[in-house]
């Protein structure tokens, strides 16, 4: 295959507005291959020869810069329907298509006699089901024994739980009543310490009291001895007299007894009255104690209320040990209650049954499991119907009822999804890159040209060091057919309504401007031109772009800007019949009335000319 680089430019706009050269350019077409082939023959006509120059006529077109690359049309998606190995052996019961009907992906092509696979199937489902069955029994029966149990290990533990709750609180209520009969000893102690306090203050007033008084308390004391002895001695006289009236020495010692009495009286009656002047002189005015009855009274309460502190302070002490006593007591029962609670918490049969149900859990899924040879055996069954991949026609099929199916069944093409497959030389690949557009012809589309894309460029060279691609066609493909050849044009770039020239027709300047050669007058060999400064832009291997503020459409320009190139030499005796020479050396085909208005006809003929290469606006 060979592959060609190229300038496309676009026919078909430039015929939309041109179409009666259109008409003309078809006849030039024609003419060439006449002129061409009587060159060949070596025939020739008698005639003159002229010379002219090369010239293009500037008209609003494209430039195109493309790679032209030749290939084959194929199917953008093809799928194969072949049997499965397990199925190989089943022979075929029924065929559902035929070769060129369209079918979707899933329809079925072909099913195979399965009768004795589906009794295989049915047995392997009992066994699977009987193992299913008894694996679920086992785990229902496992799981209710958990849940039972579960349930009366969750009541043990809320009651437990509850047990620790109340020794919890059993236990604070004890610090509680430690912290309140500490706080009742600490008060008791101060009260005591207090009390204690008073005592020896009322103690020592009083000792200083009792130590100003003791002469007169000892005197007092005295002369209540010395009373009581005269009393006595009174007394013994007096039962002496009292047995013996008459004896009168008994009657006076009786008498005298009583006298000393009185004295005795008498001096104890001064005692106490020193005395109790002493007493009423005693004071303790810091305490606000006067008299020394009022001391004592003071010291004998003060002593009361220390007896009594002393008595709330080891209530208070008691009221403590028993409060520590209590709370050891408490914090066994909380760890007591707790050790219950873990116990029953870490319940080991209650962990063997939880084991016992996922034990039976794993046995049940496995259980569940298909087994694999169910597995094949429905897999295979599966196999015996035949279907289709994908959507598409079906282009081959190789299935007979009653026979068995070996390698391709069925081959499938999407015909609406088209690629053409070409082959890219090495040298045009780095100007190319997916995505690209195309443009597809082939004969059995006629003239119609076909949009594609090129999708892709296979990075490594076949055995002819060019390169496979795949275009996709995305145009109306009406016409094309897999496996017809096909010629792909694929645009690199494309400028539309552009001026354009040959590039030999572009000149640089000393100034490093660019410039055309652009007609002002004479014919043939005598035209004479002025240079126009122009702006290149977009280029091909042929033409170039050309922009300029005084360039207009119909200029005719130079196609060389050489003025010692493009002059060519040709002879109308070698002109086909129907084609004629014009002064300026174009051609022109066709009906001679239709010739451009002042077209001038050397050697007397009556034909105006059209473009070179076919192109529109182009000179020779």
């Amino acid at each position: 295959m060979e592959d060609t680089v190229k300038t496309r430019r676009n026919p078909l706009a430039w015929f939309g507005k041109h179409k009666k050269l259109t008409a003309l350019l078809l006849v030039v077409l024609i003419a060439a291959v006449l002129v061409l082939r009587a060159v060949l023959s070596g025939k020739k006509a008698a005639g003159s020869t002229y010379q002219f120059v090369r010239t293009s006529t500037l008209q609003k077109t494209n430039l195109t810069d493309s790679v032209s690359v030749n290939g084959t049309v194929k199917s953008g998606y093809e799928a194969s329907v072949t049997v499965a190995d397990s199925a190989k052996l089943y022979k075929v019961s029924e065929v559902k298509v035929a070769v060129g009907d369209t079918v979707k992906k899933g329809d079925v092509i072909a099913t195979l006699d399965t009768s004795d696979l589906e009794k295989q199937i049915e047995s392997a489902e009992e066994s699977y089901g009987d193992t299913l069955k008894s694996a679920q029994t086992s785990y229902d029966r496992a799981a209710a024994d958990l849940e039972t149990s579960t349930v009366q290990h969750e009541n043990s533990l809320i009651d437990l739980q509850a047990k620790i709750d109340q020794a919890d609180q059993n236990l604070q209520d004890a610090k509680d009543a430690l912290t309140k009969a500490q706080e009742n000893e600490r008060k008791a102690q101060s009260t005591y310490d207090t009390a204690v306090s008073d005592y020896n203050t009322l103690k020592s007033a009083y000792d200083s009291a009792s130590a100003s008084i003791s002469a007169y308390t000892q005197e007092k004391n005295d002369a209540a001895t010395a009373l009581n002895n005269a009393l006595y001695a009174a007394n013994q006289a007096l039962s002496a007299q009292l047995a013996d009236p008459d004896n009168d020495e008994k009657r006076q010692a009786a008498e005298d007894a009583q006298a000393k009495v009185t004295d005795a009286q008498n001096t104890y009656n001064e005692a106490d009255q020193k005395l109790t002047e002493a007493q009423n002189s005693c004071s303790a005015p810091s305490l606000g104690l006067y008299g020394f009855t009022s001391i004592q009274t003071a010291l004998t309460q003060a002593d009361s209320t220390k007896t009594q502190a002393e008595s709330a302070l080891d209530s208070a002490k008691n009221a403590v040990d028993t409060a520590n006593t209590q709370i050891s007591t408490c914090e066994q029962q909380v760890k007591a209650a707790h050790d219950s609670y873990d116990q029953e918490k870490n319940y080991s049969n209650l962990l063997n049954k939880s084991q016992n149900v996922e034990d039976s859990a794993t046995k049940l899924e496995q259980a569940q499991r298909t087994p694999d040879n169910l597995e094949t055996l429905r897999s295979t069954l599966e196999d015996c119907t035949l279907t289709a991949t994908m959507d598409g026609t079906i282009t081959a099929l190789n299935a007979t009822v009653g026979s068995v199916c070996s390698g391709t069944v069925a081959t499938i093409q999407n015909t609406d999804a088209l690629v053409v497959d070409v082959t890219i030389p090495a040298n045009s690949v780095p100007k190319l890159s997916t995505g690209m557009t195309c443009h597809i012809t082939s004969d059995a589309t006629g003239d119609a040209v076909i949009d594609g894309t090129l999708t892709q460029i296979d990075p490594v060279a076949n055995d002819n060091g060019s390169f496979g691609a795949k275009v996709v066609v995305n145009g109306d493909a009406d016409g094309l057919l897999i496996g017809i050849s096909a010629k792909v044009e694929i645009v690199i770039s494309e400028k539309d309504n552009v001026f354009i020239v040959p590039r030999d027709a572009v000149a640089t300047a000393d100034d490093g401007s660019s410039y055309v050669l652009r007609k002002t007058g004479g014919e043939g060999v005598d035209m004479t031109f002025e240079q126009v400064t122009v702006t290149t832009g977009d280029t091909n291997d042929f033409y170039v772009e050309i922009t300029g503020s005084d360039l207009q459409e119909g200029d005719v320009i130079r196609s060389s800007a050489d003025l010692t190139q493009g002059i060519e030499t040709g002879s109308d005796s070698t002109l086909p019949d129907g084609v004629q020479q014009m002064e300026n050396g174009d051609l022109y085909v066709g009906d001679p009335s239709n010739m451009p208005e002042g077209t001038v006809v050397m050697g007397g003929g009556d034909a105006p000319a059209g473009g070179p290469d076919g192109g529109p606006g182009g000179g020779q």
